[in-house]
């Protein structure tokens, strides 16, 4: 199935009610999972939050009309299932049968914006979805609580526009580093996979892409607790605090926390674009050099992936990176824009020495 044919055939029924946070746990995972397949679906969904947001408001400012909201509906619904829909229909609460209408005309990919009222009772108070695209950073975004948040490639925060009065909650699918605004009297807290980070005031990094098999979490500055969830539920005997230079790492699998010392210095890199290498073997620094710069470097040769490089690069660009590498082993390098390959030593006695 194309992507485009995923879209339109997505279920969008699902899709409200995962705004409506009524979704089950695997149903919650489907749409962030469809979430993170492409710019284009994130695309739909702020649509989508943008034309609850516009009903709200009409509602608010009670102008809609029914008749002609339902005129709408009509024109772009095939008669014989509009005639079966009415009659099923015609004996529901009025406030019913406007939520249906809207789902309706949502799943007639986001056509022209028709105003329904009572759909403002199931309605999402204030849901603010950003997403970062494919191969993009989205830098310092500002969360209404102040805390700054940068998301790597293909990544997306869910929260609300005002943070309830006791906790300030998110949740995110992808990678994240989070600058939290102190507060004692309000915890802030992230849902991140199979895990549930809570600090007062602090910085750290969050890992929890749906196709990796680990949450990982890495304190930047003060103090986190991070709790394993099972069945969606958080366990707090499975839960461990990290303190400046920890790093915390959730096993979908078996569910289990383990606490470690953080021993990549580029942990941030993706972020920075900061990068140190210290006798670092060649293999470790094209996967470090793919997860920053978002391409594909090909090792042909075994012998290559040992060489130790020892360099750093600030903000340079990576065609830059990999001369330098090619010129500090004598490789070849071939290539361009997103997929690289460094091959052949040209002089092996000359690396030998």
């Amino acid at each position: 199935m194309s992507e485009k044919e995923h879209i339109e055939n997505f279920d969008h029924t699902l899709l409200t009610k995962y705004l409506n946070n009524e979704t089950t746990r695997e149903e919650k995972l489907a749409v962030e999972l469809w979430l993170n397949q492409s710019v284009e679906n994130r695309n739909k969904m702020e649509e989508y939050l943008r034309m609850l947001s516009k009903i709200d408001n009409h509602y608010k400012a009670k102008r809609f009309n029914s008749s002609a909201a339902w005129k709408n509906v009509q024109l772009r619904t095939d008669s014989s299932q509009l005639q079966v829909w009415r009659k099923k229909q015609r004996k529901e609460k009025i406030a019913q049968f406007y939520k249906y209408a809207a789902i309706l005309v949502v799943t007639l990919l986001f056509g022209s914006v028709v105003y329904f009222v009572g759909f403002r009772s199931k309605m999402p108070q204030g849901i603010n979805i950003i997403a970062s695209a494919e191969k993009q950073v989205l830098t310092d975004y500002v969360l209404p609580d102040s805390t700054v948040v940068t998301l790597n490639s293909n990544s997306t925060i869910r929260f609300p526009k005002q943070f309830a009065q006791n906790v300030r909650s998110v949740t995110i699918v992808g990678e994240a580093f989070f600058k939290v605004k102190p507060n004692a009297k309000k915890p802030f807290v992230i849902h991140a996979g199979g895990t549930q980070v809570k600090v007062l005031g602090t910085s750290f990094n969050v890992r929890a892409y749906p196709e990796s098999q680990t949450v990982e979490v890495v304190v930047k500055t003060g103090k986190v607790e991070v709790t394993g969830k099972n069945n969606n539920i958080t366990d707090a005997a499975n839960a461990i605090f990290l303190v400046k230079g920890d790093k915390g790492t959730f096993y979908n699998e078996t569910k289990s926390l383990v606490k470690s010392v953080n021993t990549n210095i580029n942990f941030l890199a993706w972020k920075t674009n900061d990068i140190v290498f210290n006798e670092t073997p060649l293999s470790e620094v094209v996967k470090c050099l793919e997860n920053v710069y978002h391409i594909e470097i090909r090792l042909n040769d075994a012998e290559i992936e040992k060489l130790p490089l020892t360099a750093r690069f600030n903000k340079k660009s990576i065609g830059f990176i990999l001369n330098v590498i090619r010129l500090t082993f004598n490789l070849e390098l071939t290539g361009e824009n997103e997929h690289f390959e460094l091959s052949g030593r040209k002089n092996k006695e000359a690396l030998k020495s």
